[in-house]
Formats: structure tokens, C-alpha cells, sequence
């Protein structure tokens, strides 16, 4: 996220095109949210920085923190196998592809809505989600044109790594699951390069994570030869 402010920042200053902004945060957002989603699985919101814990990236004045993120995706992990809304996060998984994709675009709203139907506010969301909402408001009254421009920006990398994270990783053709992400070579060699081999394997290796969520990143390629994924049983037994 620190590469984010930055970005913002300068533009908003003038000290950077905001052309080059655009590129710069879809970059540092997408890397991001991956090394968020890994911490994710290892460490509570009371052990991670006030910045990561409220998550605030002005792409809505509605949006959860940490802790309520890793509620969420914890749940999730505890319910891929029964692909029904159960998982918190199927709303964004359900086929088919337009459905899936105009959910994720508006996941950040959804999920925030849906949790507090579910939970209600509490005192520390409430803290928190006025601070999101004044920064933002803030940074639309410093500098509004740039502003939008980042927004779009988010929002759309926001929703299409949704999409990509939900729907691809865990519906093919009619089939609800947990599968691997396999790409084109030139496409596989841009996300080495943009994502690292470790990220990367979060994605191709999605199969793999889910099996194996504690795992880190790098050991998941080729995991499920020699570790085979639990079933539900051994899981409870372990």
C-alpha cells in the first residue's frame, strides 16, 4: 500500500504524470493483495500494522479492514468444498462469467453489506471505517480530477483480481471447486515477472493453497504429488 500513497501522492502534487500512476498501482496493488492474503493465514489483525489493519485504499467509503477480510477468507476456506452461500465469498464465485464479474466490481460494497447484516458495527469497524471514509472524502476534495483517475484504476484492478481470485480459481465449466490457474507461456512469463515465482504460485497453484492454506507460497508448486490434499475426515482428525 506504501507504494500506492506514494503514487497518489506524487500525482496529486505534481511531481508524477498520472499516466505513470496508472501502472504503478495496479503493480503495487495486485502484489499487495497477495502478500495480504498470505499474511492472512498466519497472523491475527493484532499483529499486523495500523496501516495493514485498516486496509484503506479510497476505492470506497463502505470497505471492511484486516480483520474483517480474514474473517471472511478464513470462512471461505472452511467451505469451498460446498460451493453454496456458506461461503461468504461464493457471491463472487457464482457462475456464470458477466454475473461473477459485475460482483466482483462491486465486492468491496457487497461484502461490507452482507457482513453487517450478519455481525452489525462494531465500535472498532465503526472507528475504522470513518477514518476510510474522511481520507477518501479528503483526497476527492485535494484533487479531484486525479483523483477519479485512481479510482477508475482501482476499482477496475480491484474487480478483476476478484474475479480472476474467485470465479476463474474455483468454477469451470459448471463445476465448483478448487483448481489450478494454467496459462499461456507469454502470459505465465509476464506474471513471473510482475508477481515473482512465489505470488505466482498462489494463483497457478490455487489447488495447492487451499489443500495446504499454511503452506508458504514457494513450496506449493508440485505439493499435491507428494502431499496429497486431505480429506474432511483426516482434516478433523489431524
Amino acid at each position: 500500500m506504501t507504494a500506492i500513497y506514494a503514487a497518489v501522492g506524487t500525482a496529486m502534487a505534481g511531481l508524477l504524470p498520472v499516466v505513470a500512476m496508472i501502472p504503478i498501482v495496479v503493480v503495487a496493488y495486485v502484489r499487495g493483495a497477495l502478500l495480504t492474503h498470505e499474511l492472512m493465514h498466519v497472523r491475527r489483525p493484532e499483529r499486523v500494522t495500523w496501516i495493514l489493519r485498516m486496509m484503506m485504499l479510497f476505492d470506497t467509503p463502505l470497505g471492511l479492514g484486516y480483520r474483517e477480510h480474514q474473517n471472511i477468507h478464513l470462512r471461505h476456506h472452511q467451505r469451498t468444498a460446498t460451493a453454496t452461500a456458506a461461503d461468504p465469498e461464493f457471491f463472487q464465485i457464482e457462475g456464470g462469467s458477466l454475473r461473477a464479474f459485475l460482483a466482483a466490481i462491486a465486492g468491496s460494497e457487497i461484502a461490507a453489506m452482507q457482513w453487517v447484516a450478519a455481525r452489525g458495527i462494531s465500535p472498532s469497524l465503526r472507528r475504522e471505517a470513518t477514518v476510510r471514509a474522511l481520507c477518501m472524502l479528503g483526497l476527492v476534495a485535494i484533487a479531484p480530477a486525479i483523483f477519479f483517475v485512481y479510482w477508475v484504476t482501482i476499482r477496475l484492478t480491484i474487480g478483476v483480481s476478484n474475479f480472476m481470485f474467485h470465479h476463474v480459481l474455483h468454477y469451470r465449466r459448471g463445476e465448483y471447486g478448487t483448481f489450478p490457474l494454467r496459462l499461456p507461456r507469454p502470459l505465465d512469463a509476464m506474471l513471473r515477472v510482475v508477481l515473482g515465482p512465489s505470488l505466482r504460485a498462489v494463483l497457478c497453484e490455487h489447488d495447492a493453497h487451499h489443500a495446504w492454506s499454511q503452506v508458504k507460497a514457494e513450496r506449493l508448486r508440485g505439493l499435491l504429488r507428494s502431499f496429497p490434499a486431505p480429506t474432511p475426515r483426516s482434516k478433523v482428525q489431524r
